[in-house]
């Protein structure tokens, strides 16, 4: 959705966290967690795999600085965990081993690699690749001899794959185009498509004694987890909705406890309990020797509409105009507008914002994104957090939404009428281009247009 084509004058924070505070952390966002044979946690939480007892309690931070860790899943002898982490911009399959206490990378290449599940055997792990430039197709790896091979190869995406408990059975995701399907392929059977629809389906898992098959499920009325009753004939039922769920994997301790993520915990629920009960973690962050700046969401003033003028002190500044960045550097504000940019001095009676060491950037007017009907308002923030500052929309909610995200009520993206941005008018220039653009435009132009080097014009005859 969010294709950024233009820039505004409107400002985008770019926060550059050089350091941190002592700080202890009891949520997470997009928390994804799995539990051992022994009952241990493991989650994945600011970036680092972290395991937690299975009462809760403190958490112990393990396999650091390689990355953001992704959706870790323990070995069935729960002395290994696989996870998926970002390395050289691409996403790995990674191996931390508890007893030996190491990090190995276990899939190598250009490649996103996602999505890691252990073969209830423990020595075979299956998981998502574009390696073959297909889509997303299903791959194993022989974890004792590296060994790598394609379970499947069609024209859409394969994900979320996982084994049943007796090693037999493989459940998965395939989407293809608007179209969204869960797939069982038993051992020697042709594949049998559980469920096929437009609603999203994600992260499957089979219950132990291999009577069902929980996952996710997101349409137009939310989010909620379902199952597949593996009974003849098979039964869709809805298990539970109305939590703020993370698709990832429910985890299954044995066929009655599982463990999931909501709203930033960890929760556990017995499988025929309305209910579900918070396991708590205390996750501790130490202060890093070389802390330069404290995060700027705990260290700016609370301040309410200012009068007069407001300014904002960036350390460094890019405008989009140069190819660099401008230091030093205050952002006038009045009236709610950006009145002027100018060096850096003493401004006595006037509210000054210290962005300290942070860079701040132009945000995006996106004007070939479409702000879809029902969005709800509080997604205004997360829209900004994209650094997307101006959308388009054009239905009943825009002016409602207009009101709220003004500023007053809750901070959003401004809303601008679909009938004044067609799509096709965002490829051609405006009047308003700037010069720079114009020149830029031109000078590609001119490039393509020009004679490959040791290629020959043929002269034209009369």
């Amino acid at each position: 959705m969010m294709s950024r084509t233009l820039f505004t004058a409107t400002l985008f924070l770019a926060l550059s966290t050089l350091g941190m505070a002592d700080e202890t952390l009891t949520r997470g966002n997009n928390l994804a967690v799995d539990a051992s044979s022994d009952g241990r946690l493991a989650m994945d939480l600011a970036g680092d795999l972290w395991i937690v007892p299975q009462s809760g309690g403190e958490a112990q931070r393990i396999a650091q600085d390689v990355g953001p860790v992704q959706r870790p899943r323990w070995s069935p002898d729960a002395s290994r965990i696989v996870y998926s982490s970002l390395a050289n911009g691409k996403l790995a399959i990674w191996l931390y081993d508890l007893v030996a206490d190491e990090t190995s990378r276990i899939s190598q290449g250009p490649y996103f690699d996602l999505d890691p599940s252990w073969h209830p055997g423990g020595k075979r792990i299956v998981y998502s690749s574009d390696r073959r430039h297909t889509g997303f197709d299903l791959w194993e790896v022989d974890v004792p001899t590296g060994l790598h091979w394609r379970l499947s190869n069609r024209p859409g995406d394969e994900t979320d794959a996982s084994w049943s408990a007796n090693g037999k059975d493989l459940v998965y995701v395939y989407r293809e185009n608007e179209q969204w399907s869960l797939v069982l392929r038993r051992h020697g059977q042709p594949e049998e498509i559980l469920l096929t629809g437009t609603d999203r389906l994600a992260a499957p898992s089979w219950r132990p004694d291999g009577s069902l098959i929980m996952f996710w499920r997101e349409s137009d009325t939310g989010t909620s987890l379902d199952m597949v009753i593996l009974s003849q004939p098979r039964l869709i039922r809805p298990y539970t909705n109305g939590e703020a769920f993370v698709t990832a994997p429910v985890s299954w301790l044995d066929k009655h406890r599982m463990y999931y993520s909501a709203g930033g915990v960890i929760r556990q629920r017995l499988f025929n309990s309305w209910s579900s009960r918070t396991v708590p973690f205390l996750a501790k962050i130490e202060s890093q020797p070389d802390t330069i700046v404290e995060r700027v969401r705990r260290t700016l003033p609370r301040v309410g509409e200012p009068v007069g003028k407001l300014v904002i002190h960036a350390a460094r500044l890019y405008d989009g105009l140069g190819s660099g960045y401008l230091t030093d550097r205050d952002i006038v504000i009045e009236g709610g507008r950006i009145a002027s940019v100018e060096e850096h001095a003493d401004r006595p009676g006037m509210i000054v914002i210290d962005m300290g060491d942070l860079s701040v950037l132009p945000g995006y007017v996106d004007a070939q994104a479409r702000l879809l009907e029902g969005t709800d308002e509080t997604a205004g923030p997360l829209i900004l957090a994209t650094g997307v500052t101006t959308l388009v929309a054009e239905h009943e909610q825009a002016e409602h939404l207009n009101t709220i995200w003004s500023g007053k009520e809750m901070p959003g993206p401004r809303l601008l009428p679909e009938t004044d941005w067609p799509v096709a008018d965002v490829y051609g220039l405006s009047d308003s281009t700037p010069p720079q653009l114009e020149s830029l435009i031109e000078e590609l132009s001119l490039r393509r247009n020009r004679p490959a080097a040791g290629s020959k014009k043929k002269s034209r005859k009369s």
